[in-house]
């Protein structure tokens, strides 16, 4: 039982420290920030339409734009729903 919950930590660790080697402002990642990130760290590249989609579904809208924040950056890795559910970390 231990085992699990120490590899779910470490994952969590690898979530945190990605999102926040990324993030300015330590809250939330803008959009242009997540294709930087998809781009260096994963070597994906995705069409605009589908950036927007994935802002519109797993981000916050903050003020007219929308952010991903530091909450739902680890849902993002989740199967079977999640953006990134084929990455593994």
């Amino acid at each position: 039982m231990k085992r699990k919950t120490q590899k779910t930590k470490k994952s969590n660790n690898k979530i945190n420290k990605l999102f926040f080697s990324y993030s300015t402002n330590k809250q939330y990642l803008t959009k242009k920030q997540i294709v930087r990130l998809m781009k260096k760290e994963f070597k994906l590249s995705y069409s605009k339409n589908v950036i927007n989609s994935l802002m519109a579904i797993w981000g916050k809208k903050i003020g007219s734009s929308y952010y991903i924040i530091k909450d739902n950056f680890p849902k993002l890795f989740l199967k079977p729903d999640g953006f990134f559910r084929d990455i593994s970390l």
